[in-house]
């Protein structure tokens, strides 16, 4: 319900159509691997991979194993010759990740290939636009329909989120979320103190942690975006644990 749907430029089809998918799906992993290892502090391909996962399957609604994402990555760091490719949704949510709008954003901004046969396809484009774009606009509003009509709910609520029945007299807009049962079971907004376990044994993360509206830093039992604000939660560290929860 969040996503918008956006009409695909002319130049963005042109790059999609005739761009080295394979090579930027090499450069892609790279720079969302390099992030991973930033934010968690650790060079170990399994707790960055779980966090890539982890982001994509809440950016885009539709899981991506973390297992298929280590397996691809250790090829791209081995020089393996095997085309790597990503789904359609993990190109997308790993582009949000690297803070690009969407992943024709990335392809312009990291060395795309330039097409090899632009006439062919501005004709293309020229003489079914109008389909194309009626198409999209057809496909668009059934999507949102089925979604409304059919789709589960959740809210939050205190400090975990409920299932609920899409009532927009009831509930804001904002407040309404894809109803996930990973997040209704697992994610809570907890109060740790200095003797919470906050990492697993291989060093990965399990508190995440973010603020609120009014600025108060709050921590939860999974990645995934702040309830109130919206913004990516961030893996604890040694440092914020030391400077805000043990010192307090």
């Amino acid at each position: 319900m969040e996503k918008n749907f956006q009409f695909i430029s002319k130049n963005e089809l042109l790059t999609l159509r005739f761009v080295n998918h394979n090579k930027m799906h090499r450069e892609l992993l790279i720079k969302a691997f390099q992030k991973a290892e930033e934010e968690i502090q650790t060079d170990k391909v399994l707790p960055r991979a779980k966090l890539l996962s982890d982001f994509i399957l809440e950016d885009s609604k539709e899981p991506y194993g973390e297992k298929i994402l280590g397996i691809k990555f250790k090829a791209v760091k081995d020089g393996a010759k095997k085309t790597i490719r990503l789904k359609k949704h993990a190109e997308e949510a790993l582009s949000h990740y690297l803070d690009y709008e969407d992943y024709p954003s990335f392809l312009k901004a990291n060395s795309v290939d330039k097409p090899d046969d632009k006439g062919r396809v501005e004709i293309f484009w020229n003489k079914n636009k109008i389909i194309l774009i009626v198409s999209l606009v057809i496909i668009t509003s059934i999507i949102i329909y089925n979604s409304l009509n059919r789709q589960r709910w959740m809210i939050w609520q205190e400090d975990h989120y409920i299932e609920v029945k899409l009532d927009l007299e009831k509930y804001n807009v904002n407040q309404l979320k894809v109803y996930k049962e990973e997040r209704v079971e697992f994610f809570k907004k907890i109060n740790p103190d200095c003797s919470y376990k906050f990492f697993n044994d291989d060093g990965s993360v399990i508190i995440w942690y973010g603020k609120n509206i009014k600025k108060e830093l709050e921590y939860f039992t999974a990645l995934g975006l702040h309830p109130e604000t919206g913004v990516t939660l961030k893996p604890i560290t040694n440092y914020m644990i030391n400077k805000h929860i043990c010192d307090n």
